[in-house]
């Protein structure tokens, strides 16, 4: 596939018109910048509905494009026009963005985020088996995604227990994967404060497979979803991370 090609300016002032590059069926493509000969990374960001997903991946992108907290404008990758669009029909696709490399960025490294509908919502289990298979096909098909560096499992700070869904959500990608694939499992925490996430002794708890610190605890990176202003994106100045990075490399 040709990439969309934006010059680095266009990054952070507003949310682009983006032609849809066709991949496979309930899958989405987009490509922002100029084809990169750096190295790529790709992670996958899986959660429930409503566990700060969104919010997260655009203060991801933000950081990484060199957005800083005290800048008055953001970037956003889904904009709002269409999550308010998928809300009112409740149709989803896994959406694969490839992010490559320009001067400025804080990595070294160009980055593919295979962003997966939320798990869990009105449709229940029925809708996340499609999404299960989506991401199978994905994974698996010769014009899909080749490589997965780090598996993203979002989850509120507050959760004091997995939920079904959520427990859903890691034996798929155990099924998917293989149980080799959980030392590349890194847990993304939403709403937190500087305490411990009552929601890491849930993932203890449940015994979930995932790579933990010498203290046992999970290996895990903590987001404040709460912003002090409304109309931006959460940085990753708000990250206190563990002792691993996000995507498994230096």
């Amino acid at each position: 596939h040709n990439p969309q090609q934006c010059d680095s300016e266009d990054f952070p002032t507003r949310t682009r018109n983006r032609k849809h590059h066709p991949l496979l069926y309930g899958c989405r493509r987009y490509s922002f910048g100029k084809e990169s000969l750096r190295r790529n990374r790709t992670i996958m960001v899986l959660g429930a509905a409503g566990s700060g997903k969104s919010t997260l991946i655009n203060g991801m992108i933000n950081y990484i494009i060199g957005v800083e907290w005290k800048d008055s404008f953001r970037f956003k990758l889904t904009d709002e026009g269409q999550l308010r669009s998928q809300a009112e029909s409740q149709t989803s696709e896994v959406t694969v963005y490839k992010v490559n490399h320009q001067e400025g960025f804080k990595t070294d490294y160009s980055l593919t985020i295979v962003d997966t509908p939320g798990f869990g919502d009105t449709r229940g289990i029925e809708r996340d088996k499609v999404i299960t298979e989506q991401l199978r096909n994905l994974f698996s098909a010769k014009l899909g995604v080749s490589e997965i560096d780090a598996v993203c499992f979002v989850a509120q700070a507050s959760l004091r227990r997995l939920t079904p869904t959520q427990k859903y959500v890691f034996d798929s990608m155990l099924s998917i994967f293989g149980k080799d694939v959980a030392e590349n499992i890194r847990i993304l925490v939403t709403f937190a404060d500087g305490q411990r996430p009552p929601v890491l002794e849930a993932i203890i708890a449940s015994e979930v497979p995932c790579p933990k610190t010498n203290k046992g605890v999970p290996v895990h990176f903590k987001f404040n979803n709460l912003q002090k202003n409304s109309s931006k994106v959460p940085a990753f100045e708000s990250v206190q991370q563990s002792d691993s990075n996000l995507a498994g490399v230096s």
